[in-house]
């Protein structure tokens, strides 16, 4: 995806990409030695980077258990407002890494980071899933954008539903 900005020629750009991108892999390498269990931290690691999506993308963050961060691997992209994920998809990263916990996270590129049913409806399954499988599902995160003093996310944790 190209966007011509007045001034910003090709090399420049390919510059601005690398810098953004060593920003996003140092701050990840600085959450990585860290406790990673609520959803200002995952926000810090990924809110950035999801809010900048134009497609629903759902990504699971694997943990250890001592809750710090394996790696985060893109689970399903989607369209405008729907991404299609089943458990397995979602719990395969995890089980493949032998990580003992997991948080979900979504974007939701309109903004509004208010679940719909279908997210509450792929919470219940992710929670019976993970029982099943003996991996801890810490959250479901979406996020959306900041606005009116909000984060810009919704926790089904801080919720109550998980």
């Amino acid at each position: 995806r190209q966007a011509k900005i007045r001034g910003v020629g090709f090399a420049k750009a390919v510059q601005l990409v690398a810098a953004f991108g060593l920003g996003q892999r140092l701050a990840r390498e600085t959450l990585s030695k860290q406790k990673i269990d609520s959803p200002e931290l995952v926000n810090e690691l990924i809110g950035r980077e999801m809010r900048m999506l134009r497609k629903e993308s759902l990504q699971v963050i694997l943990l250890d258990t001592r809750y710090h961060l394996i790696r985060v691997e893109k689970v399903s992209t989607g369209s405008v407002n729907e991404s299609i994920a089943h458990p397995r998809d979602v719990f395969h990263p995890a089980v493949v890494s032998s990580a003992y916990a997991v948080i979900v996270v979504h974007n939701h590129p309109s903004g509004d980071a208010s679940p719909s049913q279908a997210d509450h409806s792929l919470t219940r399954r992710l929670a019976e899933a993970a029982e099943l499988l003996q991996i801890k599902l810490l959250d479901h995160i979406i996020i959306g954008a900041p606005a009116n003093g909000n984060a810009g996310y919704f926790s089904f944790k801080e919720a109550g539903v998980l």
